[in-house]
C-alpha cells in the first residue's frame, strides 16, 4: 500500500518550528509491520525523502529517524547530554550484558567507567596486539584446501574469537580451541535472546519469569563461569593477580581517581561485553568484505596487486600496514555498504529541545542509524554500488562528519574502533595474499538486521589458493 506523508503539528513552542515529514502507517500499529518486515528498506525509503529527519510511529509512539550527518552530529555530540539511551533498549541489553559500558545510561558514571577502560585501547597498546593478529591469521588458514567451498562467516567468527581471547585474556589458540565452540554458541544464544527482546513489545525485569529467561540465565551463567575461571587463573596465593600485556591485566590494574579498582562483578560484565562485541562486529565486517570482493572480481584483483606489491611472498609486518591504502579503502567501503552496527540504540530527549529548527519533545524517541546515513545519496552517490574509491584520502576528506559512522559516534563511539580497524586490515591483507574468493552456487545473500547486520545461515564462498 502506498504510504502517504503528513505534517506534525509542533507543541510547546514559542514560534513555528519546522515540521518533520511523517510516514502514515496502519491504524493502531503505525509503521510497526513495515519496519519489522525490512528495516533496511524502510530506512532507505526515509532517506529518499531528502529531509534531515523523518517521523514514523510504532504502536502510537512517535519516533524520529535521523537521515542526515548534521542532525546525527547534533544528537550524538553537540547535545549528547540532552539525550539518553532509551530505557527499553538499555533494559534489553542489561538482561544480557549487565551494567557495563554499553548499558550504563548515566552520563557522569559512563564517562568515569570509560575513562578507566580507555587506556587499554590506546594506540601503543593495540599496536602490540598486531603480531598476535598476524600469527593467528596465518595459523588459522594455513590448512585451508584449495578450490573448496567454505563458510567464511564461521571462519571469521572463530578467528576473531581466538584473537580477542588472546588479547583480552592471554589465552592461546590451542587452549581456546577446547572451549571456542562452546563460547561461540553461548554468544550466539545471547545475541538471539537480545534480538528477541528488541522485537518484543515489552521488556520485563530480569527477575520476572518469561519465555527464554531460564535459557538466558543458564547461558549467561555458563559464559560467566568460563570468564571467571580465566580471572581466577591469574590469582596468586597471596590474592594478588599475575599481570601481563593483555586487556584483562590492564582492567585489573586500573584505578578510579579515588584509588579504588573496578569491582569484580562489574569487571566480569565488562569482559562479557568486550568478548561479545569485540569479535561479533569484526567477524561480520570481514564476512561482508569477503563477500563483496567475491562479487566484484575486478576490485579483488586490484587489491591483490597492492598486497603483492607490498608483501610479495613474505609474511606481513606491522610496519607495512600504512602502505596498504587500497586495502583500507576496501574495508571502509564494505563497512559503509554493510555496517555490522547498522543501528545505534534509540535515544530519548531529556527535555523539550529544538535543534536546527525541529522540536524534540521531552521523552521523544530518536532512532540513530549508521545505515541510513551510509545510504544518503547526498554523501554517497549511487549508494548501493560498492566503490572503494569513495575512501581515497581526498574523497574521504570531503565527507561531512557523521556521514560515515560504522563505529557510532560521540561519547559512546566504539571504544575498540582502532583495534577493529587494525584487525580487519591485517586479516584481509593476509587472506588476499594467499587466496582468491568467488561466489558459487552455495552463496546466498539474505540480510539479517538483528543486533548486528549478518547474513542468514552464514556465507558460503568458493576459496582458491593463489
Amino acid at each position: 500500500m502506498q504510504q502517504e506523508l503528513q505534517s506534525l503539528n509542533p507543541t510547546n513552542t514559542t514560534h513555528q518550528a519546522q515540521h518533520p515529514r511523517v510516514v502514515d502507517g496502519a491504524p493502531l500499529v503505525g509503521n510497526l509491520f513495515e519496519f519489522a518486515k525490512d528495516p533496511l528498506a524502510f530506512m532507505r525509503k526515509a532517506v529518499s525523502y531528502g529531509e534531515p529527519l523523518v517521523d514514523f510511529t510504532v504502536v502510537g509512539e512517535r519516533i524520529a529517524l535521523l537521515t542526515s550527518a548534521e542532525m546525527t552530529h547534533q544528537i550524538l555530540v553537540k547535545h549528547s547530554s540532552e539525550f539518553r539511551k532509551a530505557e527499553r533498549d538499555v533494559g534489553v541489553m542489561a538482561h544480557v550484558l549487565g551494567q557495563g559500558l554499553v548499558t550504563n545510561n548515566d552520563y557522569a558514571s559512563h564517562k568515569k567507567q570509560r575513562k578507566l577502560a580507555q587506556p587499554g585501547f590506546h594506540f601503543r597498546r593495540i599496536q602490540g596486539y598486531a603480531q598476535t593478529m598476524i600469527d593467528y591469521t596465518q595459523r588459522y588458514c594455513e590448512d585451508w584446501e584449495s578450490a573448496s567451498v567454505r563458510d567464511v562467516n564461521e571462519d571469521m567468527f572463530k578467528l576473531t574469537l581466538y584473537i580477542v581471547s588472546k588479547t583480552l585474556f592471554n589465552n592461546d589458540m590451542d587452549s581456546m580451541g577446547k572451549v571456542s565452540d562452546e563460547i561461540g554458541e553461548h554468544i550466539h544464544q545471547l545475541q538471539h535472546i537480545m534480538n528477541k527482546g528488541f522485537q518484543s513489545m515489552f521488556v520485563l525485569p530480569s527477575w520476572m519469569p518469561m519465555p527464554g529467561q531460564k535459557k538466558l540465565r543458564k547461558t549467561k551463567n555458563r559464559l560467566s563461569e568460563i570468564m571467571q575461571s580465566m580471572i581466577d587463573s591469574r590469582r596468586k596465593e597471596n590474592g594478588e593477580f599475575e599481570l601481563g600485556d593483555d586487556l584483562l591485566s590492564m582492567l585489573l590494574e586500573a584505578e578510579y581517581e579515588d584509588g579504588t579498582k573496578m569491582p569484580e562483578p562489574l569487571l566480569l560484565e565488562e569482559l562479557i561485553t568486550l568478548l561479545s562485541a569485540g569479535h561479533e562486529t569484526t567477524s561480520n565486517s570481514m564476512t561482508w568484505t569477503l563477500y563483496l570482493l567475491a562479487s566484484h572480481p575486478e576490485i579483488q584483483t586490484k587489491l591483490q596487486a597492492e598486497v603483492d606489491a607490498v608483501l610479495g611472498k613474505e609474511k606481513l609486518d606491522f610496519t607495512q600496514l600504512d602502505q596498504l591504502s587500497y586495502c583500507e579503502q576496501v574495508i571502509k567501503e564494505a563497512m559503509r555498504v554493510y555496517p555490522a552496527v547498522w543501528t545505534l540504540n534509540t535515544r530519548r530527549a531529556n527535555k523539550d529541545i529544538e535543534i536546527n529548527g525541529y522540536l524534540f519533545e521531552k521523552d521523544k524517541h530518536v532512532f540513530v542509524s549508521p545505515y541510513a546515513n551510509h545510504y544518503n545519496p547526498e554523501y554517497f552517490p549511487n549508494p548501493q554500488v560498492f566503490d572503494p574509491e569513495r575512501f581515497t584520502k581526498e574523497n574521504e576528506a570531503k565527507l561531512p562528519r557523521y556521514a560515515y559512522m560504522p563505529f557510532g559516534g560521540g561519547n559512546r563511539v566504539c571504544i575498540g574502533n582502532s583495534f577493529a580497524m587494525m584487525e580487519n586490515k591485517i586479516i584481509l591483507a593476509m587472506l588476499i595474499q594467499s587466496f582468491s574468493f568467488s561466489v558459487c552456487d552455495a552463496t546466498k545473500l539474505e540480510l539479517q538486521p538483528h543486533v548486528t547486520l549478518s547474513n542468514k545461515d552464514g556465507m558460503q564462498l568458493s576459496v582458491e589458493r593463489r
